[in-house]
Formats: C-alpha cells, structure tokens, sequence
C-alpha cells in the first residue's frame, strides 16, 4: 500500500558531484622544451581565464550531471560574441529625473572561446561514431528552442533572415521523440522558433536551418592555426555499454533494479509496521452481506462479517529484525553498485 522511492542514491551522486565540481579544476603545466617556457605562463593564464571568465565550471556541472545520469554526455566549443545595445546615463538631473539624458551605445557582453553543454536529448551524432575514437565522428546535430530576441540576435546579418523573422514554429517541444511527438514540456511562448544545427568535418561543412528553412551553409568555424578543421562537439561515456557504443550506461540505468527491490522490501516493511500498529477489526451488522469472501487489508477498517465471535482483531506482528538489516543491506549493495 506504500508506494515510496527514497532517492538516497540520487542524493548522493548530486552533492558528491557538486563537491567534487567546486573544487575550481586546476592544470599544470610544463614546458617541454626551453623554447616554450615565455610562453608557458600564458596558456596557464588563458586555462584560468576560461575558468574565471568564460563560466566552463558551471558547465562542466552540467556536463557532468548529464553524464552520470543518461550514461553519455555532450558540450560544444566555439568563437561566441554576444553584444546588446544598452540606453547609458549621460547626464542626471537630481531635482527633476524626467531630464536626464541617455545614449544608445552598443555593449559587448561576451568575446570569448564558450564552452556550452547540451541537452543529450537533443543532440544525434555519427551513426558510425565508436567510443574513444574522436576521428570516427564525422558528423553531428544539434537543437534549440530560440525566441523572438534571440532569432534576431543570432541571424539578422543573414539574408535568409527575411524568411523566417515572421514564421515562428517547428517542433517546440522539450525533446524530440519520433515515437511519441511532442512529449515533454511545450514552451507557452507564441513567437518560438526551432533552430537545427549541422556540423560534417569531411564536408567542411556547418549548417543551421530554423523552423526548416536554410539560414547558415558556411564552412566549419573551428580550426587550428594550420587550417585543420575540427567538429565543435566533445562527448564521452560514463560506463562502457559495448564496443561499438558511444552512449555508455549511467549510474541510473545500474542501480535502478537494486532500487526497485529496496523499495519494494522498505513499502512492505513500513506496511507490516503500519499494520502492526493500526489494527484492522470486523463487526457483526444487520445489513445483508455482499461480500464475496475475499479481505483486502486496511489499516483501521472496519469489515462486516456474518459471525466475528470467533474473529479477533487482526494482529500483525511488527517487522522483525531481518528486515531492518535487510534494508541496510539493499542500501549498501546500491553505494557500491553505484561507485558513489
């Protein structure tokens, strides 16, 4: 009658990874020959800087919790500029603040190298993409939900953005599911547009249509100081599923059938207890019977019978202790299965 899961576990793994997180990661670096040693202070500053100002830890907390939960997890790095045009104060007038002056000035928010995780609902890559083989991938996408503000932020400049500043739509809902459509949070917003990107490194290719209309074909974005290009995307897996795999197995998907079999001893002990001390009882009624001879046990009901003299209240002794150890037992195998 108890229906109870206690996420001990899930409790667990999120304050040991937020702990671990919050630790501010720290590289060392040395040179490995004389010639590099002018410049080892500055990839050590620029490794800081993206912690600091490029905001990769709270990220990587994100990343991080993705991983242990789906068993595989995704982010992008990429060039990202973001700038607003911002109304400054030029002049205030304390006696009479109707006349103070402002400027329209265009402010740059963010210049910077942006480490972004994303959703793994969201995101599909190379059918032939093997674990631990970054060269395998040689495609991937990618979706998002953009509003009105930002479809003009990101694709003004472009000449397809004539096209679709009037025609919001798509698929707006939280994920994509072919077998169910529309399953998971639908945004209330009625100007929200769907944004697909599309990365190929053997085509050189980066490509973003929104709500199904071409905005993007350009080359890839990232590449090395030599013209090698690369995908923006960095994955991994938490356990390995198989050798052909790259969505690995999350701490979720190991524990869940030790956490059923907890719940259900713990349901039916915190039942027994209940019983133990919540009696049911039967009386003798004037009212014709209806009963069909089956009892479903409640704690504190009464139940009409046709001669309760020789029924006594119903007695259930309280969980002995092999259940309690039992519990402790099951709650053990779960640290353990889990790594936590």
């Amino acid at each position: 009658q108890s229906d109870i899961s206690q996420a001990n576990v899930y409790v667990k793994i999120g304050a040991a990874i937020a702990i671990l997180i919050d630790q501010n990661p720290s590289g060392v670096f040395t040179p490995s020959a004389k010639k590099y040693q002018a410049t080892n202070e500055l990839f050590r500053q620029l490794y800081q800087h993206s912690w600091e100002i490029a905001r990769s830890q709270e990220q990587l907390k994100l990343f991080v919790h993705n991983l242990t939960k789906y068993g595989w997890s995704c982010a992008r790095t990429y060039p990202y500029k973001l700038t607003r045009t911002s109304q400054v104060i030029t002049s205030y007038d304390a006696d009479d603040p109707s006349k103070t002056t402002y400027e329209a000035r265009e402010v740059v928010v963010y210049n910077d190298i942006m480490r972004e995780a994303l959703d793994p609902r969201n995101t599909w890559i190379d059918d032939t993409a093997r674990p631990n083989d970054e060269f395998s991938i040689r495609d991937w996408s990618w979706r998002k939900i953009y509003t009105e503000d930002q479809i003009k932020r990101e694709f003004e400049k472009y000449d397809f953005y004539k096209f679709i500043k009037d025609s919001p739509g798509g698929n707006l809902s939280e994920t994509v599911n072919v077998d169910r459509p529309n399953v998971g949070k639908t945004l209330k917003d009625k100007r929200l547009w769907e944004v697909q990107f599309y990365e190929n490194v053997e085509r050189d290719l980066f490509w973003v249509l929104v709500n199904g209309i071409p905005v993007i074909r350009e080359p890839l974005p990232v590449s090395d100081s030599e013209g090698r290009k690369k995908l923006s995307l960095w994955q991994t897996y938490w356990t390995l599923r198989h050798f052909q795999s790259v969505y690995g197995i999350g701490i979720y998907e190991a524990v869940r059938y030790d956490q059923a079999l907890l719940d259900r001893i713990r349901n039916m002990t915190i039942d027994q207890l209940t019983l133990s001390i919540y009696k049911m009882f039967f009386f003798q009624g004037t009212q014709a019977l209806t009963e069909t001879g089956e009892i479903t046990i409640t704690p504190g009901k009464g139940k009409q019978v046709l001669d309760p003299k020789n029924i006594n209240w119903l007695n259930v002794p309280g969980p002995g202790v092999e259940a309690w150890n039992s519990l402790a037992l099951f709650k053990r195998d779960l640290d353990e299965v889990s790594g936590i």
